[in-house]
């Protein structure tokens, strides 16, 4: 049993002595270093001299067996075991509290700052999503399912899967971009462009469209509006859904209809909020939308719209995705 005890001692240290060579060290050091009073046997740490032949072999195994001395001798019930320190296990691994601190810190810092297996989303949404949108965490992390996006004077989160819409950087750059003349005189175009859009990730058909476009939410800032205000420039909720659906969404002749599902005010958000269907005809399936109009400075018009095919408002998992975009809409 002695010999078995010794040799168990020996292959466990040189396994340790290994295993601390390796990065994941500081893992089996804490936990080491965890246990006090770890009981470790006096044994030698110098490699013995190859035996070159059996009696050899048997001389070294009968001696190495009575290494593991007792202070009663080998008789003796009342043996007492000789235990090293923290400090000199420690030392006899090569290693020291400091290292053990600097390897922890550091990997938690990386698993930490690369999201490893969603570990700081998961630590975000222990925290309100007000007090997380402030500290615009949430904007390099996603927040659980949602990740937020910042405009000038706005903010929203989207389903963290979600992209961003690269034509639309496109535009805004070629219409930041004078003529190449000598007067330079700047191009001027009557198109609006969306601030920002985003939408799901899809495979392009044969014109180079994705296949989930019905699928985005956009916003769109409208400035230099002088005295501009929701209530007194639009007038109440409904009567600014009716000028929206009539002017903008489904003018006379354009083929598609517009039905008023909802318009009301948050005042909370100081927001107006209007959902919609919009039937196109022939020209695709029929879409629903929420559209937020806010004000900002009472010069500025900022209108975020969800919108997505009816189908998808229908399923639960998809609608609740969806007015959660809406009801995180905030103007600051």
């Amino acid at each position: 049993l002695k010999r078995n005890a010794m040799i168990s001692g020996k292959t466990l240290i040189r396994v340790l002595l290994v295993i601390l060579n390796s990065p994941l060290a500081f893992s089996f050091t804490s936990i080491l270093i965890s246990v006090r009073h770890l009981p470790v046997s006096r044994i030698h740490f110098s490699k013995p001299n190859k035996p070159n032949n059996v009696d050899e072999i048997a001389t070294s195994s009968d001696e190495s067996a009575t290494e593991i001395a007792t202070e009663g001798g080998p008789g003796d019930s009342s043996a007492q075991v000789t235990q090293l320190s923290n400090e000199q296990l420690m030392a006899a691994m090569g290693t020291s509290p400091r290292r053990i601190f600097l390897s922890l810190a550091s990997a938690t810092g990386i698993a930490l700052a690369g999201n490893l297996f969603g570990v700081t989303s998961q630590l975000l949404t222990l925290f309100p999503e007000d007090v997380v949108e402030e500290s615009g965490l949430d904007t390099y992390f996603p927040r659980g399912e949602f990740k937020r996006c910042r405009g000038e004077g706005y903010s929203f989160v989207i389903p963290k899967e979600w992209v961003a819409d690269t034509f639309i950087a496109l535009a805004k750059a070629q219409r930041g971009v004078k003529s190449l003349d000598f007067e330079m005189k700047r191009q001027r175009s009557s198109a609006q462009i969306p601030d920002a859009a985003y939408g799901p990730p899809g495979r392009l058909n044969n014109r180079g469209v994705s296949e989930q476009g019905d699928t985005n939410v956009s916003v769109i800032v409208a400035s230099n509006l002088p005295g501009f205000s929701l209530r007194g420039t639009l007038g109440s909720p409904e009567k600014a859904a009716e000028t929206l659906l009539r002017v903008s969404l489904a003018p006379e002749g354009s083929g598609r209809t517009a039905t008023l599902l909802k318009a009301e005010e948050d005042i909370s958000r100081h927001v107006y909020q209007f959902e919609y269907n919009l039937d196109r005809g022939e020209r695709g399936p029929p879409l629903r939308a929420i559209s937020v109009i806010a004000e900002r400075h009472s010069n500025t018009l900022i209108t975020l719209t969800v919108v997505a095919p009816l189908k998808d408002w229908e399923e639960a998992t998809k609608s609740e995705k969806l007015r959660k975009i809406a009801k995180s809409f905030r103007s600051r």
